[in-house]
């Protein structure tokens, strides 16, 4: 009996593909082992966002090189598309997939004895990748689109994904019928998935609305989204009860020359009112986002005004990203202003910034009714994410099930805590 194991880094595009290999390899008489260091087959889906995801990459392959010598070794995704030449070099990996091939992972794999040739081409065309649900999950992704035409000056992700593509509406109706049989939640990922569409001629309010219409689907989530793309339809799909309470906006700068100089395609100003237009049409909708600090035109002023900016708007959470200089991109033809030490010093204070936004958010829902996903149970309780995507801890000496109602009755630095909620 041949086992294997996969180790997943990076985005939720990267744990759907992650499941349709596990998927292929089930289907190839392969059984899932317990860890990577017991098995005949090692595969490493990477990520290369930032240098720390790069560096990552290279220390699963590493560990699986040092722990399980003797396994086949497979390495996938965007980290193989950028640096495959490296790789090649300097590991003894049995197969390389970059951004093409990963719809041939099954073929690819029964020939790994023969060294079977590896394609770098950027991928033009959608590459559907099937699959059954999510082990042991109660919250599903659909890859819906992938690639990214925006060229960030600090992202490489254009380069190592390709232009954007999208999965036929059809094809993802079937794809969340399938998936909302066995799991309460659906999660529409992709590398840039507030452009579903921009390649067939629609888009995603129009396909949301289609998958609120046509399937049995209990809660969608979106993956995160650009300001620019939460237009009017959209905000009006969003305001179906099925629609999680929650979006994940990026940011990336509060400043305006910084956001120049990133080449995002949008303004403070632009951002502030939209955002305005967004919480007045869905009032508790919790709005996240992601923070770049030490750009490299970041100067003090820029970063205090982005620290206020994110103040003032009152985001839920902040992820926040020291900047890493990426090889391809136009960053790294610029002057580099901020040390390593001034970035870790920025990342700390929106850090801190970022608990405190939570901790105002979690007490403005004590006493309030809210949905939760119940994912497990422990000693304290069940716990899951609420449609607002906070965590919550239902305490009941009854185990709940699915989403259930629950009114918050507290909270600590990261969990709210609830009780069921019971109707009179």
């Amino acid at each position: 009996m041949k086992t294997f194991s996969i180790q997943t880094l990076g985005c939720k595009v990267n744990a759907y593909e992650s499941e349709y290999y596990r998927q292929c390899l089930i289907e190839a008489d392969y059984t899932e082992a317990e860890s990577f260091e017991d098995c005949d087959l090692v595969v490493i889906n990477t990520c290369t966002v930032t240098n720390q995801a790069s560096f990552k990459s290279r220390q699963r392959i590493h560990q699986a090189k040092k722990h399980n010598p003797t396994a086949k070794l497979v390495v996938v995704g965007c980290y193989v598309q950028s640096d495959h030449v490296e790789l090649s070099e300097k590991y003894a990996i049995d197969l390389l997939i970059g951004s093409a091939q990963k719809d041939q992972f099954a073929a690819l794999v029964a020939q790994l004895d023969t060294k079977p040739e590896a394609d770098y081409r950027l991928n033009r065309t959608f590459e559907a990748l099937p699959i059954h649900g999510f082990k042991h999950k109660t919250r599903a992704y659909v890859k819906i689109q992938d690639g990214c035409n925006q060229f960030c000056s600090y992202c490489i992700i254009p380069y190592t994904r390709g232009r954007e593509r999208s999965l036929d509406p059809d094809s993802v109706i079937r794809q969340v019928s399938i998936l909302a049989q066995d799991h309460h939640e659906i999660v529409l990922a992709g590398i840039h998935t507030g452009k579903y569409g921009s390649d067939l001629g629609t888009d995603l309010a129009s396909l949301l609305s289609r998958i609120l219409k046509e399937t049995p689907v209990q809660r969608v989530r979106l993956s995160s989204i650009d300001i620019n793309e939460v237009n009017d339809a959209l905000i009006d799909v969003l305001k179906d009860p099925r629609m999680a309470r929650h979006l994940h906006i990026s940011l990336q700068s509060g400043d305006d020359a910084v956001l120049s100089a990133m080449n995002r395609p949008y303004t403070t100003a632009v951002f502030r009112k939209r955002v305005q237009a967004i919480r007045l049409a869905i009032p508790m909708v919790s709005i996240s986002t992601d923070i770049i600090v030490g750009f490299s035109t970041e100067t003090k002023e820029a970063f205090e005004n982005t620290l206020a900016f994110a103040r003032d708007i009152g985001f839920s959470f902040i992820h926040v990203f020291p900047f890493s200089v990426r090889k391809h991109t136009k960053a790294a033809q610029m002057t580099q202003l901020n040390s390593e030490a001034v970035k870790k010093e920025r990342v700390h204070r929106i850090g801190e910034l970022s608990k405190q936004l939570q901790l105002q958010r979690f007490e403005s829902l004590v006493g309030t009714t809210v949905d939760v996903l119940i994912e497990h149970r422990d000693g304290r309780g069940d716990h899951g994410y609420s449609s607002a995507y906070d965590a919550v801890c239902v305490q009941s000496e009854t185990p709940q099930h699915g989403i259930i109602k629950a009114v918050v009755t507290g909270y600590d630095a990261d969990t709210l805590f609830a009780k069921p909620y019971e109707t009179q």
